[in-house]
């Protein structure tokens, strides 16, 4: 493409002011006979010829003007432009925010403080259910279990508990949750948990993240109300509760396998079947599903991958 096109210059005017770069001026009807236009097009080329500063000002004939003294005012002319169109773009932009403000359904912590003090407040104000994801305190080193959890669990509110792996290989952060576990909360753990999610009966929820921008650690969080946001912030808490693997307060720790056990466990975990392992073992496939079934009700799993992500963070894989 031509620049003078890119310029907004119809191929007429184009030809016509490229004639007079390469041959001078002269009368318009001069100029239609070398362009070799139509002369009926010549007011309409002249017209966008003069739009762009292209041709000088004259009764009679048509002047071209210096091609960059020319092009020169048209860029400091679009630069004005583009500075009128930054500023109208960022009123305009204040005054969708300043609207939008009135309706929207998030908002943005100032601080991680800020955000310890919502959560801390969450057990005062849930009416039923809480439930919630976690991969530990973002704000601190230390694991800690938020104000008003058990005065919460004493007064019938439900409590479904995600925790990432992480954060049960603290010994302190352990024992917090099995204290949790024992007083009544349904606790369960994947190996990642991505974010820490509070959801506080479907109303409202708490959403904190961290992550290094610019070489230092920063975090993030938020309040989401009732939208189809929330609605997804529920899908995901769900999703991750499926995947789960349930934990009580005696399940977490302390316990020991027998041999024949721990055999099993081993050959689940490398994928044999149960023809396979009931062949090694010397029993039927029956007697297999049924030693198989004890060890998922001694862990909680309702699955067999849930029964082994909870063998291996017994430690008895």
């Amino acid at each position: 493409m031509h620049p003078l096109e890119a310029l907004g210059l119809p191929a007429a005017a184009m030809r016509a002011y490229l004639d007079l770069v390469e041959h001078g001026e002269t009368t318009p009807d001069g100029l239609a006979g070398r362009a070799g236009l139509p002369p009926g097009t010549m007011p309409a080329v002249l017209a966008d010829l003069r739009r762009l500063g292209l041709v000088e000002p004259h009764d009679t004939l048509v002047i071209p003007a210096p091609p960059h003294l020319a092009m020169e005012a048209l860029a400091q002319q679009r630069t004005r432009e583009a500075a009128l169109a930054r500023d109208g773009a960022a009123a305009l932009a204040g005054l969708w925010s300043r609207g939008a403000g009135r309706d929207t359904y998030v908002e943005i912590l100032p601080s991680p403080e800020a955000a310890r003090a919502v959560l801390d407040r969450v057990q005062a104000d849930v009416r039923g259910q809480v439930r919630a994801m976690t991969v530990g305190n973002l704000a601190a080193p230390n694991h800690t279990i938020v104000n008003g959890l058990f005065e919460a669990l004493a007064r019938g509110v439900a409590y479904q508990v995600i925790y990432g792996t992480q954060v049960l290989r603290d010994p302190a952060a352990l024992r917090m949750v099995e204290a949790c576990a024992a007083a009544g909360e349904q606790a369960r753990v994947v190996p990642d948990v991505p974010i820490n999610l509070t959801i506080v009966d479907d109303r409202w929820a708490l959403v904190a993240a961290r992550s290094s921008v610019g070489g230092q650690n920063r975090v993030a969080a938020l309040v989401v109300h009732d939208s189809p946001l929330l609605a997804g912030l529920v899908g995901v808490f769900e999703v991750f509760w499926r995947m789960a693997v349930p934990i009580t307060g005696d399940a977490i720790g302390g316990r020991t396998l027998d041999p024949e056990s721990r055999r099993l466990l081993s050959y689940l975990s490398a994928g044999l079947t149960d023809e396979s392992i009931a062949r090694e073992f010397g029993i039927s496939e029956r007697t297999v599903a049924r030693r198989i079934s004890r060890l998922q009700e001694t862990l909680g799993a309702q699955t067999r991958f849930q029964l082994g992500v909870q063998a291996a963070r017994q430690g008895w894989l």
